[in-house]
């Protein structure tokens, strides 16, 4: 054994380091021709005529290394030729073998494949921006608190003024912005964003048509200019490259097109449309109370992280300084731009490559049982083998030369499973998938393909190679010799009991995920979301100049959309629940000592009409809901969460109260009605308390409709209604409530689908693995059960003795996985929702399953055996 790892590194150097070889074979050689013209010095030659002897006794050194190393080439070419084509004719004899084996390793190294394409192209791929490690995204947060939040504008133009660690330091608005495309074709919804005009030179990117914003567009009346995506410069405007400079109409106001993205540029949010952000003429830009941009920056070169980090809290120490009523406890966290779009789903990631890993690993072990069988069977061929003459590296080759032709042509049929599955994936969960339209199966992806593919190759082939290689020559050549190996056995049972226990892994895993996605279901949103149709609708200030004019267009679209048949209720609302637009608001209680500035309390704050409550089903606990006259009017009347009540008014009645919302009026708001608590930000997360504003004038509304039947059949006639009040305004984001509630648990659900199904292909591999085993068990047990039956006995026995040794073998995994589980479960405990890593019933249920499927496969092969005739495994052979 040592003899022949010594003779394969021997190789295994030569071809990675020639070049040194080379060198030391000229110097062995030099030294050879110095000694041989000592040796005719001493015998009394002159100098010259030594050395030239010398030569000729020798040879030319030059000649001898290219004709050693082209005789190497030549030999070890043919030699890796016969054992290919060797290899593919011991394949095609055995079609059974190999489909089996091929189908094995196409799943396990497809599903690696289709996993690793995804962590490329989320987590690995570079991003499409120059120089993009230097690209900084920055939040607001307070010191004592650590909540992300956005930067006041005069804040974000203080730190752009006073840093000096960034070479840009641009902002974008963090509020989600739409315009209303219109003018030519059916109006339409564009999603946009509003950035400074250096905000693509921080990102480092430029545009493939026209130009980027220039500094003078930051100002009032010369920034009616925007740049298009992209997508939508080829699906709105053909892909027209004279799009530059045309005029389109965004919210009945021109705009002239000055350029157009690559399609690399997606960010932020993805937006159809980017305009320049203007500091002037607008008073929400010329505060510090309210928080509504996230800033953006590109290091300067040789500057660190930690450096600009510390300049950024000691500027936040000057404002806070400075302006304490806005500032105190105010700081900024920088994050790497990568870390900010991967957000969180780096740990499902890296926790679906581990268990596709897992069934890799039950995978090979099945090939290698497979081969272990296959190689038993080859015995005797082996044994002729070696005997006339093969080396025993000549012989491990051949096999590992199948083993790596089978693990090749699996991850080419597993290469077609990734293309399949990718596409599914992403189809499943491109909303739910940062960089979704990044992902695809590329070079790197192929390299990493080929790579685990000769990895397997190897790790399943080597062992049993080994194990053929050595065969007992004197008794494989005996004719009718029986030799059954008792480490070939004790590898196979091994193995078995590993794939067992990694099956075990994985079941656990995605126990625990099923059990978790089922409590998670189970949490009430606090509304009823059957039987609920919601829209958007975002009307265009030019032509809704006062919220009178708003007022008038709900209210007559409420009174249609009211009339349609079916329609119980009729609701709008500023931001929809698990919309993922929290808006968070300070407020004060008259009567009680003002908070400090940094310790001021915080709602979700939501602006309704008066039928919100009864459209989406919130309950309402205490006191009343709005009146058509106070939303129409946006009174100082206020509607409160439960929780806030709870929170603020323990001891007492909350209705009557007067909170102070400084943001929205001087006067005091009058606590009218105490409502259900919303969980708005996610069926995980925690209940946010919440208050609720009437008014009919809001711009941007969401509109709710409960309906008697199926609410999405009456979305045609919710459009019609839109239209005849106006013709130009788009709708857009129709959807029921029920896909708002599926689509908040879309992340859960995808990581419990995929590891569940990764669960399930390892059940399956395992319980083959076993059912193999035993097969083989009982085939090479076959004259032992024979001898038994004839010695008196019963097919009880012989069941019980073969279901015996095989369930020791799944009892065996079973214990091991549950050892492992206990530790490896703790990854999951930042993706479980009230549900233990170490959860006693999912233990338990996964020990009996797999206990339950292994006695199956137990069952068949020891049925077989007990109907052998006890003649014919007499003359067994």
């Amino acid at each position: 054994m040592i003899s022949f790892f010594a003779q394969l590194w021997r190789r295994m150097l030569y071809y990675g380091r020639r070049g040194e070889f080379d060198a030391d074979l000229e110097e062995e050689m030099r030294h050879h021709l110095e000694m041989k013209a000592e040796e005719n010095l001493a015998a009394g030659m002159s100098a010259e005529a030594a050395r030239r002897a010398a030569r000729r006794q020798f040879g030319n050194p030059t000649w001898l290394r290219e004709e050693s190393r082209q005789m190497w080439s030549f030999r070890s070419i043919e030699t890796w030729s016969q054992d290919l084509w060797f290899g593919l004719r011991m394949l095609r004899k055995n079609p059974g073998f190999t489909a089996v084996a091929v189908l094995t390793l196409a799943l396990g190294i497809g599903a690696n494949t289709a996993i690793f394409t995804v962590i490329y192209g989320v987590l690995l791929r570079p991003l499409p921006f120059n120089d993009a490690g230097r690209v900084v995204w920055m939040w607001g947060v307070m010191r004592d608190r650590g909540n992300r939040a956005s930067v006041s504008p005069l804040d974000f133009l203080d730190y752009r003024a006073r840093n000096q660690s960034f070479d840009e330091f641009a902002a974008s608005i963090s509020i989600p912005i739409s315009f209303n495309l219109t003018g030519s074709g059916e109006p339409e919804r564009l999603s946009g964003a509003v950035v400074t005009t250096n905000y693509f030179a921080a990102l480092g990117v430029t545009p493939m048509l026209g130009r980027s914003f220039v500094a003078d567009e930051e100002q009032p009346g010369r920034d009616r200019v925007v740049v298009l995506s992209h997508s939508l410069w080829q699906r709105r405007f053909g892909a027209d490259p004279q799009v530059i400079d045309r005029a389109i109409t965004l919210d009945d106001q021109s705009f002239t097109v000055v350029g157009v993205m690559p399609p690399k540029m997606r960010f932020p949010l993805d937006a159809d449309l980017w305009r320049p952000m203007s500091f002037g003429g607008n008073p929400e830009m010329r505060q510090r109370k309210a928080h509504f941009l996230r800033p953006l920056g590109r290091l300067k070169a040789g500057v660190t992280l930690d450096r600009a980090q510390a300049e950024i809290d000691t500027i936040a120490g000057q404002l806070e300084e400075q302006y304490p009523d806005t500032n105190t406890k105010w700081t900024m966290r920088l994050v790497p731009l990568r870390e900010q779009i991967i957000g969180d789903i780096r740990p499902t990631l890296w926790i679906l490559l581990g268990a596709v890993a897992f069934v890799l690993l039950i995978a090979c072990s099945n090939v290698a049982n497979l081969l272990l069988a296959r190689s038993a069977a080859r015995q005797r061929e082996m044994a002729i083998r070696l005997a006339l003459g093969a080396s025993r590296w000549r012989v491990v080759r051949q096999m590992l030369t199948e083993s790596l032709l089978l693990s090749l042509v699996g991850g080419a049929l597993g290469v077609l499973l990734a293309l399949w599955g990718v596409d599914v994936l992403v189809s499943l969960s491109a909303a739910d998938i940062p960089r979704a339209a990044e992902i695809g199966v590329n070079a790197p992806v192929l390299g990493f393909t080929l790579v685990v593919s000769l990895l397997t190759g190897t790790l399943f082939g080597l062992v049993p190679a080994l194990g053929a290689s050595r065969p007992r020559l004197h008794d494989e050549l005996k004719e009718g010799s029986r030799n059954v190996s008792g480490a070939r056995h004790r590898l196979r049972s091994l193995l078995v009991i590993a794939e067992s226990a990694l099956a075990v892994v994985l079941l656990i895993g995605a126990g625990l995920l099923i059990k978790s996605f089922v409590k998670l279901q189970q949490v009430s949103p606090g509304f009823e979301a059957e039987r609920v149709l919601t829209l958007r609708l975002d009307l265009p200030p030019a032509r809704y100049a006062s919220p009178a004019q708003a007022a008038n267009f709900f209210h007559q679209l409420q009174q249609g959309v009211a009339a349609l048949p079916g329609v119980e209720a009729v609701g709008m609302v500023s931001e929809l629940p698990l919309s993922g637009q929290p808006n968070d608001a300070p407020f004060a209680i008259e009567g009680r000592p003002p908070d400090a500035p940094d310790q001021r309390p915080l709602a979700d704050f939501r602006r309704v009409n008066a039928d919100y409550f009864r459209a989406i089903g919130i309950p309402l606990l205490r006191g009343r809901a709005f009146t058509e006259q106070e939303a129409r009017q946006s009174a100082n009347v206020v509607i409160i969460s439960q929780q806030l009540a709870e929170q603020y008014f323990p001891d007492e009645e909350a209705l009557g109260k007067q909170l102070r919302l400084d943001f929205m009026s001087k006067e005091p708001f009058e606590v009218i009605g105490v409502v259900g608590d919303v969980r708005h930000r996610g069926l995980a997360g925690n209940v946010y308390q919440a208050m609720y504003l009437p008014t009919l004038g809001v711009l941007r509304t969401n509109l709710v409709v409960r309906t008697t039947g199926d609410p999405a059949s009456l979305a045609p006639a919710v459009r019609k209604e839109v239209a005849a009040i106006d013709p130009q305004q788009p709708v857009a984001a129709v959807k029921t409530m029920g896909q708002w509630v599926s689509e908040s648990v879309a992340q859960p659900r995808l990581r419990t689908l995929l590891l569940g199904l990764f669960a399930a292909v390892a059940l399956l591999l395992s319980v083959i693995g076993i059912y193999g085993v035993m097969s083989y068990v009982v085939t090479q047990r076959t004259r032992e059960v024979g001898i038994r039956m004839a010695l008196g006995a019963r097919r009880g026995d012989v069941l019980r003795l073969v279901v015996g040794q095989g369930m020791k073998l799944a009892l065996a995994g079973v214990a091991s996985g549950i050892a492992a589980a206990y530790g490896l479960t703790r990854l999951l405990k930042s993706l479980l929702y009230e549900v233990s890593t170490t959860d006693p019933a999912t233990f338990v249920v996964t020990a009996l399953l797999l206990a339950g499927v292994a006695l199956l496969a137990c069952y068949a092969p020891a049925r077989r055996a007990t109907k052998v005739d006890p003649m014919v495994a007499l003359r067994y052979e």
